[in-house]
């Protein structure tokens, strides 16, 4: 019988050891699987402030242009260099500046409502 006692103790042990490995080997993969996942989402996190800290920059550098309307002879400067515009450059925004202003948006497939607006001036401020 104490035999069979030490037999089912060995046993016990055995099973238990063989269990303890296993646990212990289990547990350092993961582990090394998380400090893997770890490092990566750090890195991807340093990707987002670097893009981040680029877009702030460029905001802050687009905050800051000038933003003006133009004078009616500018604008009849830049639609006559443009070659939109035929008529004499005086300032005043007339029937002949409106339509050349609707023909410069026509061709720029913007809608001519013959207003200058910013996008419109964006465009044709190119012809200084």
């Amino acid at each position: 019988m104490r035999k069979i006692n030490y037999f089912l103790l060995f046993i016990l042990i055995a099973f238990g050891v063989s269990g303890c490995a296993t646990m212990t080997t289990e547990p350092d993969n993961e582990k090394q699987q998380l400090h893997s996942r770890i490092g990566y989402l750090e890195q991807e996190l340093n990707k987002q402030k670097d893009e981040n800290a680029f877009l702030k920059k460029k905001l802050d550098e687009m905050g800051r242009k000038e933003v003006r309307m133009p004078t009616g002879q500018e604008i009849q400067t830049a639609l006559k260099k443009a070659g939109f515009y035929k008529g004499d450059i005086d300032g005043q925004i007339g029937p002949k500046t409106k339509e050349a202003i609707q023909k410069f948006q026509e061709a720029n497939k913007i809608n001519p409502d013959g207003v200058m607006g910013s996008r419109t001036w964006s465009l044709l401020s190119k012809y200084p």
